[in-house]
């Protein structure tokens, strides 16, 4: 990627909604929403969850989010 479109894409945020999987246990909650987002060049990865549970005049969110950093992909070493 150039730098310039790196530019067009930095302090922003990409969601898609989640479908959910057959692995998915009962009971746990899973983000409705996952992305990316980039904030002054790195990328970091977004998770999102919508309250359907909001109660008329409480301070609870309509949504609420987490930002981590991307997971790792395990490489594996070959013994030498």
């Amino acid at each position: 990627m150039s730098e310039e479109n790196k530019d067009n894409y930095d302090n922003s945020i990409a969601l898609w909604q989640r479908d959910k999987k057959k692995q998915d246990e009962s009971g746990k909650k899973y983000p409705n929403y996952t992305g990316s987002l980039t904030v002054n060049g790195k990328k970091l990865n977004v998770s999102v969850w919508v309250n359907t549970d909001r109660k008329e005049g409480g301070q609870q969110p309509i949504m609420s989010g987490k930002i981590q950093e991307p997971m790792q992909k395990k490489t594996e070493e070959i013994p030498f």
